[in-house]
C-alpha cells in the first residue's frame, strides 16, 4: 500500500494536468459510456488510479463515435467556404440605333395599355423586340384583356428581346433630346450552385447618346404573356366609317363592371354595311353605314346568331368599349383603311393600321336585342331644331345639376314655336328657350336626364336634329338632320333616350 502511494505522488506535472483537468465528471462519463465515476469508484487507491488512467487514455472505439458527425459537418462548412463562387456569365443581348422620335411615338401608343394596376410585376412591362432581319423595333404592352404593338425602322446590330417598365421607359425617351438613340440589353446568367436551386437571369436595358447613359433593370422576356396569333381572313374597313360609327355609339356604353356585357360595342359585319350598338339600359345607341365588306366566313358569338341567306349573313361580337376608345385615339387622320381580323374559336379580334396592331378580348355573353326591344315603340309627333343651340343652352344649365339630381324639364310649345328648358335646384334655377319646328298642335312636358340627353346630342353627326316624341312616358328618339359632318357617307343613326317620368299621384 505504501509503495502504490509513492508512485502516486511521484508523478510527473504533466501527468497531473492531464488528470487534474476541469472536465466534470458528469461531462466524462456522457463522453464514455461505461467507464466508473467517482461514485462508483473501488476503495483501493490503486484501482482509483488505474481508473483515473483509463479515463485519460480512452478507447478509440468510444469517441470518434460522438465527435466525428461535428467535425463532418464544419468541414463541409469550411470546404464550402473555401469553393469559388460562381461568376454570372454575361450575355450580350440587342444592339440598336434609332431615333429618339420614332421610338417615343411608339411607346406613347404600346403603352395604351398599360394597366394601372397590374396582377404580376410584368405586365408593367414593354416587351422590347428587335428584329435583325426585318430592321425593325416592336413595343408591345398588355394587359391580358387588350395587347398594343407598336413598330418602328431601326438600325438592328444584333437583335435580342428584353422587357423594361414601361412608364420609366416612356418617361426617359421623353427626356432624350431629338437625334438617335442606342440601346444595347445584357443578361447575366448565374448557374445554380445546388440541385435545389434554380437557374437566374438578370437583364437590363442601357439607353445612351453622345451625352448620357442610362441603365434601367428589366425582366427575362421568357415571363412576358404569349402573344396570341389570330386564325382569321382580313377584312379591310374605311377609317372614316370605323371612325363615325363609333363615335356615334361609344358614349353609350355601360361604366358599370357587374354588367359586363353592356361595356361594350355590340359590332354587326355584313357584306353591304357596318353596324354598331351600345347601351347601358338608360339610352341606346344605333349607327349603321353602308359600305361594301368582304364577307366573313367566321361565326359570332353573344347573341346566338340566326340564320341567314346570302348577302344577308352576318359576323357579329361585342368588343370592350376601353379597347374601342383607344382604337379611335390612336387612329391619324392619313390611315384610309383599317384591316380586321375576328377570331371566333379564340374569341379575339385585332385592328392593324400602318405599323400598330391592337388586339382585344371579345366579351362573352348574351347581347340584349335592343333593335327588337325599341320596334315596339312607335311615334307621332316630331321637332327639328338646330344642334348647337340646344348643346349650350344643355351645357349652361348643367351648372346647376349635382350628383344627386340631373334632371331637366323639356316644354315643347307649338303655338310658340319654342322649347323651354328649365331646371330647379334648392341652391338656384335656370330657364333656357330655343327656337325649334314644332307641330302647331303639340303640347308636352316631358323630362331627360341632363347628362345622358347632351351626350347624345354631341354624338350626332350634323347640324340639326330631329326628335320623335309620343308622351311623358315614351323614349325618344333622335335622329341627325340637315348638313351631315360627312356627307359622302351612307350613315343612319338613331339615339333612344329614356325619360325621367313619375307617374302622377
Amino acid at each position: 500500500m505504501t509503495q502504490a502511494l509513492q508512485r502516486s505522488r511521484g508523478k510527473t506535472a504533466k501527468q497531473k494536468r492531464q488528470i487534474e483537468q476541469p472536465t466534470s465528471e458528469a461531462a466524462i462519463a456522457q463522453r464514455v459510456p461505461g467507464k466508473l465515476t467517482s461514485l462508483e469508484q473501488p476503495a483501493d487507491p490503486s484501482e482509483a488510479s488505474e481508473a483515473e488512467v483509463t479515463v485519460d487514455e480512452p478507447e478509440n472505439s468510444a469517441e470518434p463515435e460522438v465527435s466525428a458527425e461535428p467535425v463532418r459537418k464544419s468541414a463541409r462548412k469550411r470546404a464550402a467556404r473555401s469553393q469559388p463562387k460562381d461568376t454570372p456569365a454575361t450575355e450580350q443581348g440587342m444592339q440598336v440605333i434609332c431615333s429618339q422620335s420614332q421610338f417615343h411615338d411608339a411607346l406613347a401608343i404600346a403603352s395604351c395599355a398599360a394597366s394601372a394596376k397590374p396582377s404580376y410585376p410584368v405586365l408593367a412591362n414593354v416587351l422590347v423586340v428587335a428584329d435583325a432581319k426585318a430592321q425593325q423595333v416592336h413595343l408591345t404592352v398588355t394587359d391580358l384583356a387588350m395587347t398594343i404593338q407598336a413598330s418602328f425602322e431601326a438600325q438592328v446590330l444584333l437583335g435580342s428581346e428584353i422587357t423594361a417598365p414601361v412608364e420609366m421607359l416612356s418617361g426617359m425617351v421623353k427626356q432624350f433630346p431629338a437625334g438617335s438613340i442606342t440601346l444595347n440589353s445584357q443578361v447575366q446568367v448565374t448557374k445554380p450552385a445546388s440541385e435545389e436551386e434554380q437557374l437566374t437571369k438578370t437583364c437590363s436595358i442601357t439607353l445612351s447618346d453622345a451625352d448620357g447613359k442610362y441603365e434601367i433593370r428589366g425582366i427575362p422576356a421568357e415571363e412576358f404573356p404569349p402573344i396570341a396569333t389570330l386564325k382569321a381572313a382580313p377584312v379591310f374597313l374605311p377609317t372614316n366609317v370605323l371612325r363615325e360609327g363609333l363615335k356615334g355609339v361609344l358614349y353609350a356604353i355601360s361604366t358599370d363592371e357587374t354588367k359586363r356585357i353592356l361595356t361594350g360595342v355590340y359590332i354587326q359585319i355584313g357584306q353591304n354595311a357596318l353596324k354598331f350598338i351600345a347601351t347601358d339600359g338608360h339610352r341606346v345607341a344605333l349607327a349603321k353605314l353602308s359600305v361594301g365588306i368582304a364577307e366573313l366566313s367566321t361565326e359570332g358569338i353573344g347573341r346566338k346568331q340566326r340564320r341567314r341567306s346570302g348577302a344577308d349573313e352576318l359576323t357579329q361580337f361585342p368588343i370592350s368599349g376601353k379597347a374601342l376608345k383607344e382604337l379611335i385615339r390612336n387612329l391619324a387622320d392619313s390611315v384610309d383603311s383599317i384591316q380586321l381580323l375576328y377570331d371566333a374559336e379564340a374569341t379575339r379580334a385585332s385592328f392593324a393600321w400602318q405599323d400598330v396592331i391592337l388586339s382585344c378580348q371579345c366579351i362573352e355573353g348574351q347581347y340584349p336585342d335592343c333593335e327588337q326591344l325599341l320596334a315596339r315603340y312607335s311615334f307621332d309627333q316630331e321637332v327639328v331644331l338646330e344642334k348647337l343651340g340646344l348643346l349650350k343652352a344643355l351645357e349652361r344649365l348643367s351648372v346647376l345639376t349635382d350628383k344627386k339630381e340631373r334632371g331637366i324639364q323639356f316644354r315643347f310649345d307649338g303655338a310658340t314655336q319654342q322649347i323651354h328648358l328649365s331646371i330647379e335646384r334648392e341652391f338656384g334655377k335656370g330657364d333656357e328657350t330655343i327656337s325649334a319646328h314644332i307641330p302647331t298642335d303639340m303640347t308636352l312636358d316631358i323630362q331627360f336626364n341632363l347628362k345622358y340627353l347632351g351626350e347624345a346630342v354631341k354624338a350626332i353627326p350634323s347640324s340639326g336634329i330631329k326628335i320623335h316624341l309620343k308622351q311623358p312616358d315614351y323614349p325618344a328618339m333622335l335622329v341627325p338632320a340637315g348638313d351631315f359632318n360627312n356627307p359622302e357617307l351612307e350613315m343612319e343613326m338613331r339615339h333612344f333616350l329614356f325619360p325621367l317620368y313619375k307617374p302622377p299621384e
